[in-house]
Parts: C-alpha cells; structure tokens; sequence
C-alpha cells in the first residue's frame, strides 16, 4: 500500500485495479491530485481501473474537479460510498466533463457494493481490451 502525505492511501487490488481511500476533512487540490497522477503513471503503464473507496468524508477543489480521471491509461472508476449522501457525484461533475466521456459508476457499499464494483471494473477492462482487437 502506498501513503502519499496528504491523505490518501492506494492499494493495488489486482495488476490493473487500484483502490483509492483519502482520509477524512482533506479536501483534494490540483497539486494533490498531480502527486497522485504522476505515482499512477509510474505504476500502471497499461490500462487501468479505480475503485475510489468513499468510507470517509472529503472534498475537491474546483480546479480538482476539472481534472481529475483524465489520466490516458484510466478506463473506468467505481465510486463505493456508504452515506446516502455520497450517492451521487460533485455537485455539476457530469456536466463539467462532458466532453470528456469519463466511465464512472457509483455503488453503494452495503453487502456487496465493493464485489459488484470491482466485477463492474472487470468488466470494463476487458469490454475495452475487445474493442481494440476488433480495430
């Protein structure tokens, strides 16, 4: 498990998925977020997954919010959140990147959330690795 300083834990579930657990009150800056970016790039140069673990309370900066899941590699994010509250993205997320086509679902953590999420990220990298062989 890596521990970056500010907060965030990365746990390398399998060699192409990764959950990402941030600390309680930290709220995630554009430099935090580089941080992150640049340790990912250095652990997966194939494509990749997150199962994003929601079981603590955090916050995005809004210029966070513009970039995050932009990394090349990155083909899907499972939110696992275990508030009702944290049932939905960012306030605007969705809208603000648009353009971007991100492969994001939320799961609720109750009972089989975290399975579910993880079969869904499966599923996903392998829906993707078919649709390169078939170019």
């Amino acid at each position: 498990m890596h521990k970056f300083s500010f907060g965030c834990s990365v746990e390398l579930l399998t060699n192409n998925i990764a959950q990402v657990t941030i600390e309680p009150n930290v709220e995630v800056t554009l430099e935090m977020l580089g941080e992150f970016d640049e340790y990912m790039a250095k652990v997966f140069n194939h494509d990749f997954a997150l199962l994003i673990n929601k079981q603590n309370n955090y916050s995005y900066a809004y210029e966070t919010l513009l970039c995050m899941g932009s990394q090349e590699n990155l083909k899907a994010t499972a939110v696992v959140y275990y508030d009702d509250n944290d049932a939905n993205l960012p306030p605007h997320f969705m809208e603000m990147r648009q353009v971007d086509r991100l492969n994001i679902q939320l799961f609720p953590g109750a009972k089989t959330g975290t399975k579910k999420a993880l079969n869904w990220l499966e599923h996903q990298l392998c829906a993707e690795k078919r649709v390169e062989l078939s170019y």
